[in-house]
């Protein structure tokens, strides 16, 4: 790589607990990332909403819930502009229970698909982690735009 284009390069830069959950409970859309049961990888878009530290979500009865209950699970938001190329992310590790109906009594979590999501599940954090990337200098392709 060629200096011109190392100066041109973001920073990458660690988030704190307290920013990660910031983000996690300004935005609702998230993706959960769960082995199903023949040991592959399964990553699904949920909505949610943060409740303290967890994750809640709601779902219908399928692969997705047998791997949760199943196998430590990884949720993970971001946001990108690519246009500046920067960007954010944050992680969230952890083990997932079935909600009981006491758990979820007063919350809301309205899901964006059809279907029947009647099983609530919330998402225990282990681990909370982000990264921001910042772009110190506008991005200028070379050779112009096409």
């Amino acid at each position: 790589m060629d200096p011109s284009e190392e100066e041109a390069r973001g920073e990458l830069n660690s988030l704190t607990r307290e920013e990660c959950l910031g983000l996690l409970v300004a935005h609702g859309v998230g993706r959960i990332g769960v082995i199903d049961s023949g040991g592959m990888p399964m990553i699904v878009p949920v909505n949610y909403r943060l409740v303290g530290e967890h994750v809640v979500f709601r779902t219908a009865p399928g692969a997705k819930v047998v791997a949760l209950q199943r196998h430590p699970v990884a949720f993970q938001i971001d946001g990108v502009d690519a246009v500046n190329r920067t960007g954010w992310s944050v992680l969230v590790q952890g083990i997932a229970h079935e909600m009981s109906e006491a758990e979820r009594e007063e919350l809301i979590v309205q899901p964006w698909a059809t279907g029947d999501k009647f099983l609530w599940f919330q998402i225990v954090p282990r681990h909370i982690s982000g990264r921001r990337l910042t772009d110190p200098s506008p991005f200028e392709p070379p050779g112009g735009y096409l």
